[in-house]
C-alpha cells in the first residue's frame, strides 16, 4: 500500500488503480481499528497480522490470527459502511451495488489454514469470523448462525475470551513457524510507473502533499497549512525513492532532482548525516 500512497501524490493513477488504492486504504484503516479493539487481548493471546501463506501451491492471506491457549481464531476484517442486504453468495447495497459475500473467501482461507496447521503438527480448533469493524455498517437479513461479528458484537465476544491462561511455549513456536512461512514478496497488483512521469518534490509530513520548492528549516505546506520540518521531509522523499526504485543508486545529484527545487547542499547534508556513503567522487552513492 505504501507504493500506492507515494504514487497517488506523484502521478495520475488510472481509475482502476485509484479505486484499488482506496480499497487498500480502507482495509488498512479497518485493520487499525480492529487492532485497537483487541489491544487488551495481548496478555492472553498471540496476535499475527497480514500473513501471506501457501499450502499445496494455493496461496491465502490472513488479516488477523489470534492464538489462544485453547483455540485459534481467524479474522477476516471488513471496513464496510452503510446498509447491506445479506445473501448467501452476495451482499447488495442500497444503491444496487453487488459484492461477494466475504464468508465465501473466509471459508477457503479457513480450510487452507487448517491444512497448513496439520502439516505443522497442530491440531488446535480453528474458529473463523468475518469481523465488520465500521460502526456505520448495517447488515440486514443475516442468519443468526453465520460466522460474523457485527460492530456491536465485537467487544462482547472478545471480552468472553479472557480465560486467564496464556499461550504456551508450543503455541509460541507455532506462531514463529507461521511468521517464517510468511511470503512478504508475494506478487500484488502494482501500477506501472517511470521516473520521468513522476512529480518531483518533498512530501508534507502532515498531509503528504508535495512541496515543489523548499528553503530554510521549516516552511508552511500550501495544502494543509502545517509547518513542515524540511530535513525530515527531504529524508521522507529519499525513502520514497528507495521504495519505488530499489535498484537505482541514491546519489546527491539524483536526489536533488527528485526532491524538487532547493539547494543541493541541503540534500547532501541529509545524505551525509542519515545514510552510509559508498564509493568516491562521481561514483559516490548512499545506502
Amino acid at each position: 500500500m505504501n507504493i500506492y500512497q507515494i504514487l497517488s501524490s506523484r502521478m495520475h493513477l488510472s481509475s482502476d488503480d485509484y479505486y484499488y488504492y482506496l480499497n487498500l486504504l480502507k482495509g488498512f484503516e479497518g485493520e487499525i481499528r480492529f487492532d485497537e479493539l483487541i489491544e487488551k487481548l495481548k496478555e492472553y493471546c498471540l496476535i499475527l497480522n497480514d500473513l501471506q501463506l501457501e499450502i499445496r501451491r494455493s496461496s491465502f492471506q490472513i488479516d488477523t490470527l489470534l492464538i489462544f491457549f485453547g483455540k485459534i481464531i481467524l479474522c477476516e476484517i471488513k471496513n464496510y459502511e452503510g446498509v447491506h442486504y445479506w445473501g448467501k453468495d452476495k451482499f447488495t447495497k442500497l444503491n444496487g451495488v453487488i459484492m461477494e459475500n466475504p464468508d465465501l473467501q473466509l471459508q477457503k482461507t479457513r480450510v487452507r489454514l487448517e491444512l497448513l496447521l496439520l502439516e505443522l503438527g497442530c491440531k488446535m480448533e480453528v474458529d473463523a469470523f468475518v469481523v465488520y469493524v465500521n460502526p456505520e455498517f448495517t447488515l440486514l437479513g443475516a442468519p443468526a448462525d453465520e460466522q460474523l461479528l457485527l460492530p456491536s458484537q465485537i467487544s462482547g465476544y472478545f471480552e468472553n475470551l479472557h480465560t486467564g491462561a496464556k499461550p504456551t511455549a508450543e503455541q509460541k513456536k507455532l506462531a514463529d513457524a507461521l511468521v517464517k512461512l510468511h511470503k512478504p514478496d508475494y506478487p500484488s497488483k502494482m501500477p506501472k510507473y517511470r521516473y520521468n512521469q513522476l512529480r518531483k518534490g518533498i512530501p508534507c509530513t502532515a498531509c503528504g502533499a508535495l512541496l515543489g520548492t523548499f528553503s530554510g528549516h521549516r516552511q508552511t505546506c500550501g495544502n494543509c497549512g502545517k509547518k513542515v520540518n524540511v530535513k525530515k521531509a527531504i529524508k521522507n522523499s529519499i525513502e520514497d525513492f528507495r521504495l519505488l526504485f530499489p535498484n537505482e543508486p541514491v546519489t546527491s545529484a539524483h536526489m536533488t532532482d527528485w526532491c524538487g527545487i532547493g539547494r543541493r547542499d541541503r540534500i547532501f547534508r541529509v545524505l551525509r548525516e542519515e545514510y552510509t556513503s559508498k564509493g568516491s567522487g562521481n561514483a559516490r552513492y548512499y545506502e
